[in-house]
């Protein structure tokens, strides 16, 4: 074969190569990758199945889930919002959701949800509410988080105090605290809640019981410093004065988790993110039990959410919004219900129904009185720490009074900023 007919023939694949590949990089050119800004490791695997079935459904879009570890999460948010190129999705939490909403980092959300299918009445309502700004819904409720009590029924017998049950109040608690202290001896805790950080599963769940709102509610001031909230810092003073609870100091060096899960407390206050982990250990599941938090005035608690935002910078936001309306779908909830409460009603449900050992059902029960964890100004986590310093100076044993007085009004000056 001469050189000049093979030329030929090699140009002829060649053409006829091209033309067959061609609409295969016109469809990769027309592709979208939606970046999608996420920080807990262990429901990747979650996050990656609900990627899976969109991208099967939707194939000229393609999801890239970006794993930032929490402690950094939002320093690189905040860079990459301030430089522009923030992801077209992102996760965002109640504490830091004010600043970006005031910064207009976020898009806003009414225009989407009015032209589509979801609906959010299915979804928990304190966290509906929590994700609004300006009259305007900026982020839609991911999962929710809530508190209840876990107790040690082998405790409870061996000291012969009957079983807490969900229609309990305060001093029904500190009663069965105070007979499981004579009965056990020093042997074990009688009651332990972790006082060291932001209290969303110890003493903010009590002020929100006993009436107060915490942060500036319909014109009216924080309330962290009157006679309802003194009350409840000086109940938890006298407990582990009284060795009902542990003290401040040891509460410091180890993980409420642990405490229980050694069979070393009756009673714990304790998160959603900790019923799998206890219902699923075979050193305390058969004899282990969770009712909701006792009432003090009225029955309530914290429920704290992540949400989904869209990046208002984004390229791509009717595809953006497409994927945040499917997580937010009952299926793709349902799928989250392994790992977490999904903030979607029906699913919430189901993460209930998945853990088998133990009736995990007063956290979801919860969620009918629960209020939203509390924020308030551009700055939560900066009042926050100051709160959070003036109540270890309390739990160590500071006059409750006298030391509230001195920091509400510089902690109430930040709130309103």
């Amino acid at each position: 074969m001469s050189p000049i007919k093979n030329t030929g023939r090699l140009l002829a694949h060649s053409i006829l190569a091209s033309a067959l590949l061609l609409p295969t990089l016109l469809h990769a050119a027309d592709k979208i990758t939606l970046r999608y800004a996420v920080w807990d490791r262990n429901q990747l695997p979650a996050e990656q199945e609900i990627a899976k079935r969109f991208e099967q459904a939707n194939p000229d879009i393609k999801i890239e889930i970006e794993l930032t570890p929490s402690a950094q999460y939002f320093v690189k948010l905040d860079s990459a919002a301030a430089g522009g190129v923030a992801p077209d999705i992102f996760w965002i939490n109640m504490p830091y959701f004010v600043q970006y909403a005031k910064n207009g980092i976020m898009e806003p959300l009414a225009p989407y949800i009015k032209d589509s299918d979801l609906k959010l009445d299915d979804v928990v309502a304190s966290s509906v509410k929590a994700y609004q700004y300006d009259g305007q819904q900026m982020a839609i409720p991911r999962d929710v988080d809530s508190i209840a009590v876990w107790y040690n029924k082998k405790l409870f017998d061996q000291a012969g105090v009957s079983y807490p049950t969900s229609d309990w109040r305060w001093d029904d608690l500190k009663s069965k605290a105070t007979a499981l202290k004579n009965g056990l001896k020093g042997a074990a805790f009688p009651l332990v809640m972790d006082l060291s950080i932001d209290g969303q599963d110890s003493y903010m769940n009590l002020l929100f019981q006993n009436g107060n709102h915490i942060v500036p509610k319909d014109g009216q001031p924080t309330d962290i410093a009157n006679d309802k909230s003194i009350w409840v810092y000086q109940q938890l003073q006298g407990m582990m004065k009284d060795g009902l609870m542990p003290s401040a100091q040891q509460m410091s060096e180890v993980k409420t988790e642990n405490i229980f899960q050694s069979n070393r407390a009756a009673m714990v206050y304790a998160g959603s993110w900790l019923a799998a982990p206890f219902a699923n250990n075979p050193l305390i599941n058969d004899h282990i039990g969770v009712v909701m938090m006792p009432k003090i005035e009225r029955q309530s608690g914290v429920a704290h959410s992540l949400a989904f935002a869209m990046s208002a910078k984004s390229a791509h936001k009717q595809a953006a919004w497409k994927y945040i309306a499917f997580m937010s779908s009952e299926a793709s909830q349902a799928e989250l219900a392994k790992v977490v409460i999904p903030a979607n009603k029906t699913a919430a449900k189901v993460w209930a129904q998945q853990i088998q050992k133990v009736d995990v059902s007063p956290y979801i029960q919860t969620l009918e009185v629960t209020q939203a964890y509390p924020t308030a100004g551009t700055n939560t986590p900066k009042w926050q720490n100051m709160w959070i310093a003036s109540l270890k100076k309390i739990f160590m044993g500071a006059d409750a009074k006298q030391e509230m007085d001195k920091s509400v009004k510089k902690i109430a000056r930040v709130m309103e900023q």
